[in-house]
């Protein structure tokens, strides 16, 4: 077996995350699983390099898998194949083969969530930004957020904080940029936990 990464895309509008649940069919590794087991003719397990709540959209997200029969085609050949199979919301960008132990979740130095907020309606910005009409004292939202990179326990943040073996997450980078009526909040860290973005968003706001 030969191990390889997935780039992908998605519209998150759809779906219930990227992680396999058993109370519905509706997530991205389970449609990915749906096509890519009887192309390559056996069994397939692909893990991601993270999770994504529902509604949560990816710009570029990694997954990794094993294969002994993916080398019978050119990579073009298998991500033509499977972008076919695939609803238009879900694509895959590219196809690497990457050493045996190469890992997409625990090898991922950082990840980076964007989150879009507009005031002035937009028919063109949905799905992908909250269209908020309140007031936003920017000033205050700059220096809560300088604030969080004082921190690394983001427990408060999550809604199971009991599910983690420890709720620690190393910021990297935070900044709250204003565009006219348009904002986009962009946190990148070595993690995060569930929901970790939304609360923070939320409580910034």
């Amino acid at each position: 077996m030969s191990r390889y990464f997935l780039e992908i895309s998605y519209c998150g509008t759809n779906y219930h995350g990227w992680q396999i649940q058993s109370n519905t069919q509706k997530t991205i590794q389970q449609i990915l699983l749906d096509i890519m087991t009887p192309t390559l003719n056996h069994p397939v397990q692909i893990i991601g390099c993270g999770r994504t709540d529902t509604g949560v959209h990816a710009k570029q997200f990694f997954a990794h898998f094993d294969s002994d029969t993916l080398s019978h085609h050119p990579f073009q050949f298998w991500i033509n194949k499977w972008n076919t199979m695939l609803p238009h919301d879900i694509a895959i960008q590219n196809l690497l083969p990457v050493h045996d132990h190469a890992h997409a979740r625990y090898d991922a130095v950082s990840r980076t969530y964007e989150y879009h907020i507009h005031q002035k309606k937009n028919a063109f910005l949905y799905p992908f930004s909250w269209y908020y009409t309140k007031t936003l004292h920017h000033d205050l939202i700059i220096a809560a957020i300088d604030l969080l990179k004082q921190h690394e326990n983001f427990a408060c943040f999550t809604k199971n904080a009991d599910e983690y073996n420890n709720t620690l997450c190393t910021i990297y980078n935070a900044q709250w940029e204003i565009n006219e009526h348009k904002i986009k909040f962009t946190l990148s860290a070595n993690r995060f936990l569930r929901n970790m973005v939304r609360a923070i968003v939320g409580t910034l706001i």
